[in-house]
């Protein structure tokens, strides 16, 4: 009898362990042993890790804290599940920043401990992030959740920073990339790799280089052939890029998110160009602080906002696809018993991430080249592509404009002048701009002395197309020099320099270019001082030291912007074909990419001198020469406003104010003729 009920309690066991008479004991190891492949009790099959995670996972700090929910991040269920799915051996994941992708590999990790023990090491960029992660995220996730916290060792010295040992046989170690002992140290089952796309290009340095630390571990992993589980985590960055080079050439397919209209039901990837403001809104920070970003749908064009955004992605689920040889994803038919899978995810399905920030990342990227890198890498969650091509002439010249050389086009608000200075004259370009940063070169030529440079900035005034009116320049900026003058030892720095100081302040400015890339294209320095100190005198002479690269890296995507669009860069109607001294100088560097990938510009032409001139007017205008263009065009927006509403209070006055007669009547108001009234009377009396 106790046979046969001992035989039925442990076949029994799997569904349901509490079924064991209350006499059978197991010790810590047995239950342990017995708990380490926990099933669902519906299915009969081993928890997948989202189900584990909802059961047990305990997440510390963040948004949301508390008992972890599918729910809040349904994308996360299919890349958490391939790890608990027996034929898939890697995983890789090209997310957004801020969409949870860290989560999953903790998840991942938590579940390959109370689970599926085995060895485990967990790589990040640097020493540094490795102690830090480890301190404040890794531990404390794994002492909040009692499933863990319950497998760890009660030695003390078996839990440290980088090395964490279970009591179930699990050793979690923590390496970084830039080590090549760290990662070369053990043979381990599990290997996870956080933001990969930051690694450096070699472990090590010196002549102890290896190859790239991402497949330095991977290979720790082979003497685990038919086990071992390799993900691969990060946001993209510029190109060349390993995350996406996993995703293109090692993913057997890979997985974008699809969800499903909650109006019409259509089901569509959301991708960027369905992405708008409401009422054509350009501002971004109207656009976040009115909350006016919206998602059209593919089909019925319904705005959705947020909270229909969130209702999509919770009907939404992975479909299967691949890249071509071009680059291009593409849907695809699921491949049968993948090993390798990837996914990828921009920033817009996140519930945690606005529609209207996503607009207005967008609006711009579209008006600053650099912050289109931004928009790229952090929200479309894919490598940034720096534009190394070499432009011609005659694709160039396709920007001229009808406007005459010398006139202004009309709804310009300002001019600049940029001078490039040499000891036999200088070369100057001037530039008109409008609100939204479309310019147009209107004038360009070479000048012999400072005197004539002088009456171009300050008694050269230009015609305005259509109008009556004339505008002069705003501001310029001249190339401080620093070449030997032939008559004397002085330079041409210091030339400049005392010809500046002549001059009425806040029109001219020098300008320098910078020896090393800055992080604004245009900073400002005094080069007054006081006597025997470094202290700058107020009101001091100026200098705004530029990032030459910066602004011919603008220049050239201006050109390349199309009809319609802003910021485009258009020639006056006089610029001539292809020989034009200026079309040619301005094309005369390009951009080319270095071994180490870097970007630099190498001079094709020995004269450039056109195109030095046009980077210093452009400069003048840039958002990070304060005050800034942008905020002159405020001004003269609260200018005309004012303007518009004294006008429109005099007419309201004009149309209430009494007529000529009627004013002269209250002022000289008509006495009482009593004669009249007296003879009136008489009449009466006498009657």
């Amino acid at each position: 009898m106790m046979s046969s009920t001992m035989t039925s309690s442990a076949r029994g066991y799997y569904s349901d362990i509490a079924s064991l008479p209350s006499s059978i004991r197991f010790t810590d190891g047995e239950r342990r042993a017995f708990r380490a492949r926990e099933r669902d009790p519906r299915t009969g099959r081993p928890l997948t890790v989202s189900q584990w995670a909802e059961r047990y996972r305990i997440v510390v700090g963040g948004a949301m804290p508390g008992r972890w929910c599918n729910s809040v991040t349904p994308f996360a269920v299919e890349p958490m599940d391939c790890w608990s799915t027996p034929h898939i051996r890697e995983i890789y994941l090209c997310f957004a920043p801020q969409v949870v992708k860290t989560q999953i590999a903790f998840n991942c990790l938590g579940y390959a401990i109370d689970q599926d023990p085995g060895s485990a090491m967990y790589v990040m960029p640097d020493e540094k992030v490795t102690k830090r992660i480890a301190r404040r995220r890794i531990l404390p996730m794994i002492r909040s959740t009692p499933r863990l916290a319950s497998l760890l060792s009660p030695r003390s010295d078996n839990t440290t920073t980088l090395s964490i040992r279970f009591v179930n046989g699990m050793d979690l170690m923590m390496a970084w990339a830039t080590s090549v002992a760290e990662i070369s140290s053990e043979d381990v089952r599990y290997f996870i790799g956080d933001e990969i796309a930051k690694w450096p290009g070699f472990s090590g340095t010196g002549e102890k280089k290896e190859a790239h630390p991402w497949y330095l571990g991977k290979v720790r992993t082979n003497t685990y052939p038919h086990t071992k589980k390799v993900l691969g985590l990060s946001s993209p960055g510029a190109a060349p890029c390993l995350i996406t080079e996993l995703l293109r050439y090692e993913a057997d397919e890979v997985r974008r998110f699809e969800v499903a209209c909650p109006i019409c039901g259509h089901r569509q990837i959301m991708d960027a160009d369905h992405i708008v403001a409401l009422d054509g809104e350009r501002d971004p920070r109207v656009i976040v602080r009115k909350k006016l970003g919206r998602y059209s749908c593919d089909r019925c064009a319904i705005f959705w906002d947020d909270y229909m955004r969130n209702q999509a992605v919770l009907k939404g689920s992975w479909v299967s696809g691949t890249f071509n040889s071009d680059g291009e994803w593409h849907r695809s038919e699921a491949v049968v018993r993948p090993t390798a899978v990837g996914f990828h995810l921009p920033s817009w399905y996140s519930q945690f991430m606005s529609l209207s920030d996503v607009a207005a990342a967008a609006i711009r990227g579209d008006e600053d080249p650099k912050k289109r890198m931004i928009f790229v890498t952090q929200h479309r969650a894919e490598e940034f592509k720096d534009a190394v091509e070499k432009k011609k002439e005659s694709e160039v010249l396709k920007n001229r404009c009808s406007v005459p050389s010398g006139m202004v086009p009309a709804g310009a608000i300002a001019l600049t002048c940029g001078v490039d200075s040499h000891k036999w004259g200088f070369v100057f370009t001037v530039v008109a701009w409008m609100e939204d940063l479309t310019n147009y070169k209107i004038l360009h030529g070479r000048l012999g002395t400072l005197k004539s440079v002088e009456d171009l900035i300050f008694n050269t005034r230009f015609q305005v197309e259509k109008s009556s009116e004339t505008m002069a320049i705003w501001r310029a900026a001249i190339d401080t020099g620093g070449g030997k003058l032939d008559d004397d030892e002085s330079t041409m720095t210091e030339e400049i320099y005392q010809w500046l100081s002549m001059l009425p302040p806040g029109v001219v400015y020098g300008v320098k270019g910078a020896s090393h890339r800055q992080e604004t294209r245009a900073k400002v320095t005094i080069i007054d001082k006081f006597p025997h100190s470094n202290k700058a005198i107020p009101g001091g002479l100026e200098v705004h030291i530029l990032d030459t690269a910066e602004f011919k890296a603008l220049i050239h995507w201006r050109l390349s912007r199309q009809e319609g669009e802003n910021q485009r860069f258009y020639f006056d109607a006089d610029t001539m074909d292809r020989d034009d001294p200026y079309v040619r100088e301005l094309l005369a560097e390009e951009a080319r990419r270095r071994r180490n990938g870097k970007i630099e510009w190498v001079k094709v032409r020995s004269a450039n001198h056109y195109l030095d001139a046009t980077v210093y007017a452009h400069a003048c205008a840039d958002r990070s020469w304060q005050p800034s263009l942008k905020l002159m065009t405020t001004f003269i927006k609260q200018e005309k406003e004012k303007r518009r509403a004294l006008a429109e209070t005099r007419a309201i006055q004009h149309d209430v104010s009494p007529h000529p007669q009627m004013r002269e009547e209250i002022n000289h108001p008509r006495r009482p003729d009593l004669s009249r009234i007296r003879e009136r009377l008489s009449d009466r009396l006498g009657r």
